[in-house]
C-alpha cells in the first residue's frame, strides 16, 4: 500500500498476535450478556483444501473453525480463499445478531430518532431511505428491496465499515444474515442460499460454494439524520419497530469509536493515520483509493491515480460523488483507517488520496 502523496510505503506496526489466538471478552449488547470469542485453533474435521481453482499455498490453515462447521450444516466447506486461522468468534452464533428483512419506514414526524444520529441514506429511487447507526449497531444487515432493487445495508461496528451491496449473487437473489465470525476485527456475513460467507468491508466471499465472488456495491451517502431531513425532506427513516426488543437509544459498544482499544485486535497496525478515523474509498479498475472523510472539503478535487485513472471527488454540497473520465459514478463506502488498512496491507494496488497532502487540482501521485 503507497500514500498518494509520497510514493513511499505507509509505516506499519507489526504487532502479530502471538500464536494466532485470541480471548477476549466483549460487551455486544445482545440480550445484555457479556460473550466471549472462541479461540481461532477451534477448527472441524473435514475438507481443508479448496477444490475451486483458488491458491490455498499462502495460507497457514484451510481448517473451518467449528463454530462455523456446527451452525452452518449445508455450507459447502471445500472451497476456501481465506486463510482460515484468522477467522474468530465474535460470540454470538449464527444469527445472534439477527439482520432484518422487510424494514418498516417512518415519515420522519413519526420518528424518535436523534437529529444526530449517523446514518446510511440510500438515495436511489423515488424517495431517500434512512437506515440510522442506532439500529444498525445492533443487526448490522438490513435486507431491503428499493423500486425492485434488492439491497443489503451493512455496518459493522468494531471497525465501522458502511457498505450497500445487491443482493444478486450468481446462485440468485438472497438474503444475507450475520455469521457470528470476525476476520481481523470484521463482520462476515453468510447468504441465506448456500450458506457462503463473506468478509463485509470486502464484499468477497471467502469460503463456500460462491468462494471468490465478489458482491456488486451500490451508491449512499453517509449523513447525520438532521442532515438527511435536510437534504431529503420526502424521505423515509427506518422504524425502529422491528420486531426485535433492543433498546435502540443505548449504543451497545458505548464509547468504543472514542478511543483506541480493541475488542478484537486485529494483526497489524497501521499507524499512519489515527486507527479509527473514518476514511472514505471507492474501488476502481483493481485498484483502492481511501480518502480521510472529515478532511475532504465541500469542494471538487481532479486527481489520477497510480493506475493512470482520472477521478473526480466531488464533495462540494456536503455528500460524496466519485465519478471516473466519463462522468461514471462510483460507489463508495466507508471504514476505520485501521481496517482499511488490514484489509489492503499488501495490496500494490492500494493508496491514499489526503487533500491536507495534496492541493486542490493536482493529481494525487503528482
Amino acid at each position: 500500500m503507497k500514500d498518494v502523496d509520497t510514493g513511499a510505503e505507509t509505516s506499519k506496526d507489526k504487532n502479530k498476535l502471538i500464536g494466532g489466538v485470541l480471548l477476549a471478552v466483549a460487551v455486544v449488547g445482545i440480550a445484555g450478556v457479556l460473550l466471549s470469542s472462541r479461540s481461532v485453533n477451534e477448527t472441524a474435521e473435514g475438507p481443508s483444501v479448496a477444490t475451486n481453482n483458488i491458491d490455498t499455498s499462502e495460507f497457514a490453515s484451510t481448517e473451518i473453525p467449528s463454530f462455523f462447521a456446527t451452525q452452518f450444516p449445508n455450507a459447502d466447506f471445500s472451497k476456501v480463499n481465506v486463510d482460515t486461522s484468522e477467522i474468530l468468534s465474535g460470540g454470538p452464533p449464527r444469527d445472534g445478531i439477527p439482520s432484518i428483512q422487510n424494514p418498516e419506514f417512518d415519515e420522519y414526524s413519526d420518528s424518535s430518532i436523534s437529529d444526530d444520529v449517523q446514518a446510511i441514506v440510500y438515495t436511489e429511487g423515488d424517495r431517500a431511505r434512512v437506515y440510522p447507526y442506532n439500529i444498525l449497531n445492533w443487526h448490522e444487515i438490513v435486507n431491503d428491496t428499493v423500486d425492485g432493487q434488492p439491497i443489503a445495508v451493512t455496518f459493522c461496528p468494531l471497525c465501522g465499515s458502511a457498505l450497500v451491496f445487491d443482493r444478486t449473487t450468481s446462485a440468485g437473489v438472497t438474503e444475507f444474515g450475520v455469521s457470528g465470525g470476525l476476520r481481523e476485527s470484521n463482520m462476515i456475513m453468510f447468504d441465506r442460499n448456500t450458506e457462503t460467507f463473506w468478509q463485509q468491508a470486502t464484499g468477497v466471499a471467502i469460503i463456500g460454494e460462491l468462494a471468490g465472488e465478489e458482491l456488486d456495491l451500490l451508491p449512499f451517502q453517509l449523513l447525520t439524520v438532521g442532515e438527511a431531513k435536510e437534504k431529503y425532506p420526502d424521505g423515509l427513516i427506518q422504524s425502529t419497530d422491528t420486531g426485535h426488543s433492543r433498546d435502540y437509544v443505548r449504543n451497545p459498544y458505548g464509547d468504543y469509536n472514542e478511543n483506541d482499544t480493541f475488542i478484537f485486535q486485529p494483526s497489524s497496525l497501521d499507524e499512519e493515520y489515527p486507527v479509527k478515523q473514518i476514511f472514505a474509498a471507492v474501488r476502481y479498475n483493481g485498484e483502492s483509493i481511501a480518502m480521510p472523510w472529515l478532511d475532504l472539503d465541500d469542494q471538487v478535487y481532479e486527481f489520477t491515480t497510480a493506475g493512470g485513472a482520472n477521478l473526480t471527488i466531488d464533495k462540494a454540497d456536503g455528500e460524496l460523488n466519485v465519478t471516473n473520465e466519463d462522468g461514471e459514478r462510483i460507489p463508495h463506502y466507508f471504514e476505520m483507517w485501521f481496517s482499511w488498512a488490514v484489509q489492503h496491507e499488501d495490496d500494490p494496488n492500494s493508496e491514499v488520496f489526503d487533500p491536507t497532502r495534496t492541493q486542490a487540482g493536482e493529481s494525487a501521485n503528482g
